[in-house]
């Protein structure tokens, strides 16, 4: 049996002790005075106003619950709640623990720790009443295996008249600032933080944002400090960069001590909040989200990737003809891009190519990830295409062969020490007027990486290469000569490449220093076009 020092200092032999003069009953907690556990303010705060939101819920919030500084004394109140002061004793005892998610506490011990952080940590007198009792916290002296051990307590006083609201005073108290931070950390429509309502469900909602500055002190994620809310079961967790508010009121944290919410916890929690929208919000929704509409996972394991969330509301919207259209309607220059891998050279090519006829089309499109096509937008590549803007090369004719010709034997004189070894890759045409690029080859890596130019080492055999047919005229001469030489580089490297660009620095170097050849081939280039040239 534990004994408890009475005011005198002398040990009594009761859990219960009774002081007839003062009139209260002390009730020593199971909680040593210090207890590992190191609340802030804000949190010891959060969980005081918690119990009353708890009791109160959110839909009655604005009218059932209130508050009232006078002088230096934060007092918190309920109307028409009263429950035992027994639920305060014990830890893991909580009235929410069968709520099924319908509430913001459930560990139990969020009064007791709070209570234990207010008094020791931040010198506040914590006193509460409801029905017929009014509890003060404070600590009593426990003997423990004959060492006496400060522990947590309640003074608790009993009343023959009952109450039918539930109060709690905290003092001295002079933390407005924080109170604010608190009071708009739970979820509730009237929160001056909430805009216009999207979407609300028994588990889930969202709200635009309002205008209203965040205050400080305020929950927010670790690395992204933006507009935006995320709330778990009806709390503030984190933050995020759009104007919008997420609530999952089902969520729920296994660790009462985790303090830290992460960018791939906002993706987590929003992405299940989207998976319940139905196809108009999330209309609204993806309309917000429009920076985020081309993410995709830049490498295997992306938790932050928005990507899911926004496949998952395009989906939403797709279930819906008649909201298709409709999004069809506001955003009809839209273009899907599956993701393409650099190893499927193929489809890397083509993707190229269609990038760059998107950059020179006179339409503003806009791309967007895969998921899209579900809404019957076509394919970056599908674009293209109908545009003729494809480089597709086929063989030469007679009057062209003459021009390449030239050319290569420009290619054989500058990398004569090369072209011994190897053969010159066979030139053809890109027809297409509407083809972006001037020339274009396909690379393909050599396993065997020993043989070398000029100390740089050949990574690549070339099939082809092709120039474009305005190219092959009388006046193109210097154009046609360095988009071959381009391409040609790239048997050492690829576009962005440092040996692809030290390639072309080689070139450059041997096209200065042979320019006599150059120019007797230019000469040969004109006489050439005057033979050839067509006549009236």
């Amino acid at each position: 049996m534990q004994r408890v020092k009475n005011d005198e200092g002398a040990p009594g032999d009761e859990n219960r002790v009774e002081n007839s003069d003062s009139d209260y009953e002390q009730v020593p907690l199971n909680l040593v005075f210090d207890y590992p556990v190191k609340w802030s303010k804000f949190k010891v705060l959060r969980d005081f106003v918690q119990n009353f939101y708890d009791a109160v819920g959110w839909r009655n919030w604005d009218v059932r619950f209130s508050w009232r500084i006078a002088e230096d004394r934060l007092s918190l109140f309920a109307r028409d709640v009263g429950f035992s002061y027994d639920w305060l004793l014990h830890i893991g005892a909580s009235t929410k623990r069968d709520g099924g998610g319908t509430y913001a506490g459930f560990f139990g011990e969020g009064f007791k720790i709070a209570s234990l952080c207010a008094l020791r940590d931040h010198s506040w007198n914590v006193t509460m009443h409801s029905r017929n009792w009014e509890l003060k916290v404070v600590t009593a002296v426990i003997e423990i295996d004959e060492q006496w051990i400060d522990m947590l307590a309640y003074n608790i006083q009993r009343s023959d008249e009952k109450t039918r609201d539930t109060a709690l005073h905290i003092s001295p108290f002079h933390d407005l600032n924080i109170l604010k931070a608190v009071l708009q950390s739970f979820y509730y429509p009237g929160n001056p933080l909430f805009g216009n309502k999207i979407w609300e469900s028994e588990s889930a909602s969202v709200y635009f944002r309002s205008d209203l500055q965040k205050p400080a002190g305020y929950p927010q994620t670790f690395d992204d400090k933006g507009r935006g809310i995320v709330f778990g079961a009806y709390q503030a967790l984190g933050s995020f960069q759009y104007p919008l508010i997420f609530a999952l009121h089902s969520f729920r944290y296994d660790d009462r001590e985790r303090n830290t919410f992460y960018r791939m916890d906002v993706v987590k929690l929003i992405h299940e909040v989207a998976s319940k929208l139905p196809p108009e919000a999330s209309m609204v929704v993806l309309l917000a989200l429009k920076n985020r509409w081309y993410d995709r996972p830049r490498k295997k394991y992306d938790f932050e990737s928005w990507h899911r969330i926004i496949s998952t509301l395009v989906r939403n919207i797709s279930t819906s003809p008649e909201h298709v259209a409709l999004w069809r309607e506001i955003n009809p220059y839209l273009l899907a891009a599956r993701q393409v891998k650099r190893k499927d050279i193929d489809l890397y090519n083509r993707r190229q190519q269609a990038l760059e006829w998107l950059r020179t089309s006179k339409t503003r499109y806009r791309l967007v990830q895969s998921a899209f096509i579900s809404m019957g937008y076509p394919t970056v590549e599908d674009a293209c295409g109908a545009d003729d803007g494809f480089s597709v090369a086929h063989d030469p004719v007679v009057s062209e062969r003459g021009y390449i010709r030239m050319l290569e034997k420009v290619a054989l004189c500058l990398l004569s020490d090369l072209f011994s070894k190897i053969a010159l890759p066979p030139c053809k045409i890109i027809e297409s007027k509407n083809a972006v690029w001037q020339g274009m080859t396909v690379i393909i890596p050599r396993k065997d990486r020993s043989l070398r130019f000029r100390g740089l080492p050949v990574r690549y055999r070339l099939p082809y290469v092709a120039l474009k047919q305005e190219l092959l005229t009388p006046d193109a001469f210097g154009r046609a000569l360095s988009t071959y030489l381009h391409e040609i580089a790239h048997m050492f490297g690829t576009e962005s490449s440092a040996a692809f660009s030290n390639a072309l620095t080689e070139l450059m170097h041997l096209v200065v220093t042979h320019s006599e050849m150059i120019a007797e081939c230019r000469m040969e280039w004109e006489i050439f076009s005057k033979k050839h040239l067509p006549t009236a």
